[in-house]
Order: C-alpha cells, then sequence, then structure tokens
C-alpha cells in the first residue's frame, strides 16, 4: 500500500505518562469523545489525487484524512494542538490523545464551565463531538485511553478487564 512510501515523522503524542503526574487528589475529569475524528480534516485539493484508489471500476480518492495511512494520526494532532493550545488559553485544562479528550478541573463546577467551554469550541470549529462516547458529567473516577483515572485515590490503574486478561495471559 500507500505507506510504504510514507516519510514517517516522529512526533509526540499524550500519553499516560504525561497524564498520571499531573493528577492532583480531589480532581474532577471529564471526556469527550470527537466522532469520526480524522475526517473533520480536509485534504487540500490539489493533493487528493494521491490518495485515490480503485474498488471495481470505480475511481475514488479520499477528500478527507483516511484511516489507515500512517501519517493520519501526526498530521491529526498537529491540527488538533491548536485547539488544545486554544482552549489551554481560556484556562481549560485539557488533554488530547487522537479522538479522546480528558478535561481536568478543581472542582465539579469548574469542569462542567470547561466542558461547556470545549463544546462551544468543537462547535464552531465544526468538530462534532460522539455524546453517547463521551463522560459529559464530571466525575472523580474516570476511564480514559486504557486505564482508570481515580482523584479520590489519586491513583491509575488498569480497568478490571484489562488487568484480568493480563493474569490469563502471564498464566499461559
Amino acid at each position: 500500500g500507500l505507506n510504504k512510501f510514507m516519510v514517517k515523522l516522529k512526533f509526540c503524542m499524550l500519553s499516560l505518562g504525561t497524564i498520571i503526574p499531573s493528577m492532583d487528589h480531589g480532581d474532577w475529569y471529564a471526556a469527550l469523545d470527537m466522532k469520526d475524528a480524522y475526517f473533520h480534516i480536509a485534504i487540500y485539493p490539489p493533493h487528493r489525487r494521491f490518495l485515490r484508489f480503485v474498488v471495481g471500476q470505480r475511481h475514488l480518492q479520499f477528500t478527507v484524512l483516511p484511516f489507515g495511512l500512517s501519517t493520519t494520526p501526526r498530521v491529526f494532532m498537529k491540527c488538533m494542538a491548536v485547539v488544545a493550545a486554544a482552549l489551554r488559553r481560556q484556562r481549560v485544562q485539557v488533554f488530547p490523545y487522537l479522538d479522546d479528550w480528558l478535561i481536568r478541573g478543581n472542582s465539579s463546577s469548574q469542569v462542567q464551565s470547561h466542558i461547556r467551554t470545549a463544546m462551544g469550541m468543537f462547535k464552531r470549529l465544526g468538530l462534532l463531538l460522539n455524546v453517547e462516547k463521551s463522560t459529559l458529567e464530571p466525575t472523580q473516577r474516570l476511564d480514559f485511553i486504557g486505564a482508570v483515572l481515580d482523584s479520590t485515590l489519586a491513583w491509575a490503574f488498569l480497568p478490571e478487564a484489562r488487568f484480568q486478561a493480563l493474569i490469563t495471559i502471564i498464566r499461559s
């Protein structure tokens, strides 16, 4: 496929190793999940010809960032870094990881305010939210990118299902 011709550029992405040290006892959290995240980023029209493919007799080309292209996560995160920076200028504590965005605050009401600000910006920018996958009620315990963040314990740990799967692998 196309990926073997792509130049692989490194980029920094948020990780649990970045989030966990910033956790404070008593924090509140919410999570926003972007719907069809990559599809929000349009491909520059003269470059679309490089993303053509054939299905049967039909010739098609991507007009938005495609899934499966090795450079897509980097391009997407570069675009979303601008959105995150704009939110941070408004004092919203946000941690974007591809289409999953953690919102953090000192109180439930602060997180509610951060949610409103972030959702307002998403709406103005045409970024669609997957409400079903988002956690829009502030909480002190949240599943986020493969870990449970619990500010009442000031701890992060594996969800029970992942922990059991790991135990099964270790024992086999």
